[in-house]
């Protein structure tokens, strides 16, 4: 009988090494990748936790995965609960759709290898007991991404060694807590170690989800890093710290009731969104314009967990859910405009690319949108419950949310203008008629992404009775 965590361990990382053989051969690397998330992504959903199931009853005995099953590794448990199904699954359909959007926009770079590997760790991540040991896993994820977002033959990226610099900040408080929490058991009366491994972990997460002023590592991972890989550090590797943090609330439910939870976290997603919704309209680079307005969103879904109910446990997890059909759109519109201005993505380079580029233009401005929270788009679908729930006990707060948007709409717009000004001749001054660069297959892929986005949109039902599900698994917020 096999162990399904240690499956899920194994088959990412050994598919890393597969695909990086394979990656002059761009197609069958991205799709092997592509098969190996959807496959795992399946499994964790759908195979029954209580009793082993026998795949390939052809092979005989001996051939049963047990998904349930506890896995001691060098002394610590790897164990996959009920709560931890959908975050799995999260992590694994997140990077499958990037995956297959990368083998049309980023064919040839080490996302896919690199990708894998990561899901390997963020997945022992979510599995290993003591949660503590979470972190250095999260660390080592950190470091291995420095790779990925290195765009080809060039320097370690700035954002992705602020990145790894952060997260290495983030590491002794969390390590610290842990020792803390060990004193506390042995001294209960002494409420000064409560106090303390609170304002660690406060610390730490505030590195590790870019809190201001800690933020700087976002809008510069964007702005130099390989697009669709800062999306996979920013929607994956973001939502495995989100699910560690929640298992931490879960673990340690003082800390939810701690008369200060919930006016810190609020205070720490309204100055994110502040700062998102202020700086986004002043960018002049499309990439760090998508770095400002995932730091706004960031920040929105603070504010709802601050909320400190399962409402906003719900909305929280709903966030996280739509996320990624944004900020991959908007990253794969980002990658096929630079990929024709030659790497800048600065306004003034991008001048009349839309017509040259128009898919890539389509995906870019849909994702951005869907980012900001407007109609008909995956954003839409928690942003609208989010105003409706803060207005009438907060109305101040919800503004702030709704202006952050307006912000990165302003951003959007000055970007679409100059994606679509037309190009004039230098001679005559004429307009040049436009002309795509883009075939038929890229147009197709970034149709499905915008369908996809709009649907759910469109259909906000499909999501609501799985976020439901997810935020009953905690228990934190419980009266």
């Amino acid at each position: 009988m096999i162990a399904g965590p240690i499956l899920l361990l194994l088959i990412p990382l050994v598919m890393a090494g597969v695909t990086y053989l394979l990656l002059r051969w761009a197609s069958l690397s991205s799709l092997l990748a592509v098969g190996t998330a959807l496959a795992l992504g399946f499994a964790v959903i759908t195979l029954p936790m209580d009793r082993p199931v026998s795949l390939f009853p052809f092979l005989g005995e001996g051939r049963e995965i047990a998904l349930g099953e506890t896995v001691r590794f060098f002394g610590r448990e790897l164990v996959l609960e009920q709560g931890d199904r959908m975050a799995m699954a999260f992590l694994f359909f997140t990077s499958a759709a990037i995956f297959l959007l990368a083998w049309r926009f980023a064919p040839h770079s080490l996302l896919t290898p690199i990708g894998l590997g990561l899901l390997s760790l963020l997945s022992g991540a979510l599995l290993i007991q003591p949660l503590i040991y979470a972190a250095l896993l999260i660390e080592i994820a950190a470091a291995l991404s420095i790779f990925g977002l290195q765009p080809e033959g060039q320097l370690p990226t700035r954002g992705g060694m602020r990145y790894l610099t952060f997260t290495t900040l983030a590491l002794p408080g969390l390590l610290v807590t842990h020792w803390l929490l060990d004193l506390y058991t042995l001294t209960p009366d002494n409420t000064g170690l409560l106090n303390a491994a609170t304002s660690l972990l406060v610390l730490s997460f505030a590195l590790l989800l870019g809190v201001v002023p800690f933020h700087t590592w976002v809008p510069a991972m964007a702005s130099d890093g390989v697009p669709l890989a800062s999306t996979f550090v920013l929607t994956v590797g973001n939502g495995a710290v989100w699910f560690m943090l929640l298992d931490f609330l879960e673990t340690y439910p003082w800390l939810s009731r701690h008369p200060l939870f919930s006016s810190v976290v609020l205070i720490a997603g309204t100055s994110m969104v502040i700062v998102g919704g202020l700086l986004a309209p002043a960018q002049r680079r499309l990439g760090s314009l998508m770095g400002y307005a995932v730091l706004a969103d960031n920040g929105a879904t603070l504010i709802a967990l601050g909320m400190s109910n399962k409402l906003g446990l719900a909305l929280a997890l709903l966030s996280l859910w739509v996320r990624p059909a944004s900020l991959i759109l908007m990253a794969t519109g980002l990658s096929g405009l630079r990929a024709q201005s030659g790497g800048n993505d600065s306004f003034d380079a991008l001048w009349g690319l839309g017509w040259k580029a128009p898919w890539s233009a389509a995906a870019l401005i849909m994702g951005g949108v869907s980012v900001a929270g407007l109609p008909v788009s995956a954003g839409f679908v928690w942003r609208w419950a989010l105003y409706r729930t803060l207005a009438p006990f907060n109305p101040g707060t919800a503004l702030l949310v709704l202006l952050a948007s307006v912000g990165v709409i302003i951003g959007l717009w000055r970007g679409l203008f100059a994606l679509l000004t037309r190009p004039r001749s230098a001679e005559d001054r004429s307009v040049t008629p436009p002309l795509s660069s883009e075939g038929w297959l890229t147009g197709a892929v970034v149709l499905v992404a915008i369908a996809i986005c709009v649907g759910i949109g469109l259909f906000p039902q499909t999501f609501a009775p799985l976020t439901i599900q997810a935020a009953e698994t905690y228990t934190f917020f419980s009266p």
